[in-house]
């Protein structure tokens, strides 16, 4: 009798399973909806003081946040994810659904697992959109808009760009993609290479109208003036046309102007070293590619730290309760982060333990609450 209903438990225990799951997963993804719609409805008022500069009208401005939408779909995720699961779960506890299930067979830590999972087949996605998808959208978006209220595609950051490669540091006072031959390449305008000696002593400048980079012959200067240093003389050139051979790339230029949103990570990690190999500060790059990194790690700690919120609504609480508890937890967690980037930066602590601490302090509250049940 005893093995009957042992055997009538487990057989159970993937029907309630899949039941929790469905509930958590379909609430983050309303809730997500949601956010996401809020805050797209927030951008839009925002682009209100824009429509009407150049020819960028309400149609631009509707492709522009359609553009933009699912990197504020990801941005809006974690938020999401522990207010859904609160709700999920919170509503099964007030209706003892969850005594039952631990009657059945199913441990906090199962019930909890469970909502994990669930949350995780969003998360895979995300990050594959976040490699794939949201930096081009992102990129996409800011030419439009670029190029409706100013009727040309400068490159995002626009004024005095700065880069170096060894021993040389390249310096333009804006730039723009142009379309050449049915290929799109970058012109950069107002152009300066300064190029120092072993003892770190100017040994040329370069000054060029334009230049631009092909593929095939590498970079190529305009209108170009030489000025050569040495011990005890000064000699100026000039040229119409003249290569430049450098290992610098021009992608990496415009990686320098770019918000970080609109690079992928691995476009981060490449750009992150071109920093340091050059002894440049990479520290904005450094805490978005940690974000971006922990991004999954972080909304699953939130989502295992915010299990004792739901366990602990048993037959109290109603949803408008619930809502409160789950936005108050999300908004801490989330202001919490920053405090702790900021304390790193000041500090001067490696800039991964500001992510990495609170997932270690998360999933220590989480699991501490689990050993008490």
């Amino acid at each position: 009798m005893a093995a009957g209903i042992g055997g009538a438990r487990m057989s159970a225990v993937p029907v309630h399973r899949w039941f929790i799951g469905r509930s958590v997963l379909v609430t983050v993804l309303a809730t997500w909806g949601v956010l996401t719609g809020f805050a797209v409805l927030g951008a839009l008022v925002g682009q209100m003081d824009d429509i009407g500069k150049g020819d960028y009208g309400f149609g631009h401005a509707a492709l522009y946040l359609a553009l933009q939408a699912p990197r504020r779909a990801y941005e809006s995720f974690p938020m999401a994810a522990v207010i859904g699961t609160v709700l999920a779960l919170g509503a099964h506890a007030a209706k003892s659904e969850l005594v039952a299930l631990r009657a059945a067979g199913l441990s906090p830590l199962r019930i909890g697992a469970t909502a994990l999972l669930a949350v995780s087949l969003v998360v895979v996605p995300l990050l594959a959109a976040m490699e794939l998808v949201i930096p081009v959208a992102e990129q996409r978006a800011q030419s439009l808009k670029l190029a409706a209220m100013k009727h040309e595609v400068t490159l995002a950051g626009g004024a005095n760009v700065w880069a170096r490669e060894g021993s040389e540091v390249f310096n333009a006072q804006g730039g723009e993609r142009r379309v050449v031959e049915g290929r799109t390449v970058l012109v950069f305008n107002q152009v300066r290479v300064f190029a120092f000696d072993p003892q770190g002593r100017l040994a040329w400048i370069q000054e060029a109208d334009e230049a631009d980079y092909d593929e095939t012959r590498g970079w190529e200067l305009r209108h170009v003036k030489r000025t050569t240093f040495s011990a005890r003389s000064v000699a100026v050139e000039q040229f119409d046309v003249q290569s430049w051979a450098t290992a610098l790339r021009p992608g990496a230029i415009e990686a320098s102007l770019q918000h970080p949103d609109l690079l992928s990570t691995m476009a981060l990690g490449g750009r992150i070293d071109q920093l340091k190999r050059n002894g440049l500060d990479a520290g904005m790059l450094l805490e978005a590619y940690w974000a971006r990194w922990f991004f999954p790690l972080t909304t699953l700690a939130l989502v295992f730290a915010a299990l004792p919120v739901a366990f602990g609504q048993q037959r109290s609480g109603g949803f408008g309760q619930r809502l409160f508890i789950g936005i108050v937890f999300a908004l801490v967690a989330r202001l919490v982060q920053p405090m702790l980037v900021n304390l790193a930066k000041a500090y001067q602590w490696p800039i991964v333990l500001a992510y990495a601490l609170p997932v270690l302090l998360l999933v220590a509250l989480g699991a501490w609450w689990i050993r008490r049940r």
